[in-house]
């Protein structure tokens, strides 16, 4: 009877922490402040590099402060989650955002179709940009 005590503690313990473990996906840390974490068919390390290399010479990732994105595929569509503090967005941040999403599209995706969504520090959305062009298809 103390065995099956034992084993019922350890089932529920280890089912509580795999449920609050967040299925963010896999993590590629560009240097100890700023991190992709990327999931979905045909998103490897790789992509996610590619991806962090960009948002720091675009200065997005800045030395000073740290900072979260989310990779995602779905089908043949990419999704980007921005983690942001929704207390300092302004009127003007949507609008760069999106146009920020253009410019990955282009430069790190091949203008496949990006979606920008901006998220809380546990990667839940609460609000969905839409759909970036690439840069390339706006300037016609």
């Amino acid at each position: 009877m103390k065995i099956f005590k034992l084993w019922l503690t350890i089932v529920i313990v280890a089912i509580t922490i795999a449920g609050c473990n967040q299925n963010y996906g896999k993590e590629y840390k560009l240097d100890k402040m700023h991190n992709i974490y990327y999931k979905g068919a045909g998103v490897d390390e790789a992509l996610a590099k590619k991806l962090a290399n960009y948002l720091k010479e675009q200065e997005y990732f800045q030395d000073s402060i740290n900072s979260t994105v989310q990779l995602e595929k779905v089908k043949d569509t990419f999704k980007l989650n921005f983690v942001v503090d929704a207390a300092k967005l302004t009127a003007s941040s949507e609008p760069a955002f999106l146009l920020f999403g253009a410019y990955i599209s282009e430069s790190v995706f091949n203008k496949a179709p990006v979606i920008i969504q901006l998220t809380n520090e546990k990667l839940e959305p609460f609000k969905n940009l839409g759909y970036a062009k690439p840069i390339s298809d706006t300037a016609q």
